[in-house]
């Protein structure tokens, strides 16, 4: 995979060679879920993963804790690893264990939102909660209820010092996908820095065969929500709000050949980048100038099933200038076992 250059027609991403961020293989571990990262300073960066069984439906089970490290330099060298006293404990009591898929951080405070599985396994889930650092990492606040809905945070986002925060609404009882008229989506927003979030409202996306989700503050200040669709893996809905979330003005559908799973959407230079698991197999890429027209998808691997869950974060590029997008994803080592890997992505003007 090294050096591969996608063209496009005034530009091109460069992908830089994957590489292992944790080695599970080598510990006999595995690592699914939980690549949250989160910008708290300039420059420095948190990231989080899983610490999981491998035994465990060979793997695919987040049965275990969570880590995390600390950069100070964009990405480039990473700290010690750290444990989440929260998932230890909750690993210790027997009666749930943690994920952490999404953290953001406003002036200085870390914000980690946790999804609760069932012990020895996933689903069903309880209700989501929250934990926040002022000390980057050292010591964290006592967990707090998001809401009294069960169910699972798809993506948090920052605009203008407010948190935002995208709520599946079902505890995937039947399936994570939407199954029952109150599998909606909600939108919940902080205006104190993470201490508290009250809900804005619903997001108008069917339910039906809903899962996963994203969302984007585009340049214009809109913001953007997308989901799957369990039934047709190659239309991703999406519904567009121009009042960060009261009210809702348009909606569609965004054709995606080679189809997504849990979608992950960055910002890199003013292109949008969209990365996921190809549906049964391979991790694919896409690209748009507006978030809602989608390049033909970019296969970076074709032939490992489940894995491919990601995250990705836009941080400068210290070296280079500019800014690069560091890809954070799970890559099966055998069985359902993962690794979790780390590649970085550059736009570069030009056709040539």
């Amino acid at each position: 995979m090294s050096g591969i250059v996608w063209k496009q027609k005034d530009f091109s991403l460069v992908f830089d060679e994957p590489f292992v961020y944790v080695d599970n293989q080598a510990r006999g571990r595995s690592g699914h879920m939980s690549h949250a990262m989160a910008e708290f300073r300039e420059n420095c960066v948190i990231d989080f993963n899983s610490n999981c069984s491998a035994v465990i439906w060979e793997g695919h089970m987040p049965h275990g804790v969570i880590e995390y490290r600390i950069s100070r330099d964009a990405g480039d060298t990473w700290g010690e690893v750290r444990t989440l006293p929260y998932s230890v404990q909750a690993l210790y009591d027997g009666l749930f264990t943690v994920s952490v898929e999404k953290a953001v951080a406003v002036d200085g405070r870390i914000v980690a939102f946790c999804l609760r599985n069932r012990p020895c396994g996933c689903e069903p889930w309880r209700t989501a909660t929250w934990i926040c650092s002022d000390d980057e990492g050292e010591t964290w606040s006592e967990p707090k209820e998001i809401s009294g809905y069960r169910g699972r945070i798809y993506d948090a986002r920052v605009k203008d010092g407010k948190i935002y925060v995208l709520l599946h609404c079902n505890d995937a009882q039947v399936t994570f996908t939407g199954n029952d008229p109150e599998h909606v989506y909600r939108l919940y927003v902080s205006e104190d820095r993470g201490g508290s979030f009250r809900e804005i409202g619903i997001v108008p996306i069917p339910v039906h065969g809903r899962g996963y989700g994203a969302m984007m503050f585009r340049p214009d200040g809109s913001l953007a929500v997308y989901a799957y669709n369990v039934h047709d893996e190659c239309r991703m809905d999406w519904v567009i709000s121009h009042d960060r979330g009261a009210t809702f003005s348009g909606s569609g559908k965004c054709f995606l050949d080679k189809r997504i799973r849990n979608p992950q959407i960055s910002l890199l230079d003013g292109t949008y980048v969209l990365q996921g698991r190809a549906g049964e197999k391979g991790f694919v890429f896409y690209n748009s100038q507006n978030g809602f027209d989608w390049s033909e998808g970019l296969m970076l691997n074709t032939d490992k099933g489940p894995c491919y869950y990601s995250n990705g974060i836009v941080l400068n590029d210290r070296t280079g200038g500019g800014k690069r997008l560091l890809v954070q994803y799970s890559e099966i080592y055998e069985r359902c076992c993962v690794n979790v890997m780390h590649m970085w992505i550059r736009k570069k003007q030009g056709s040539e």
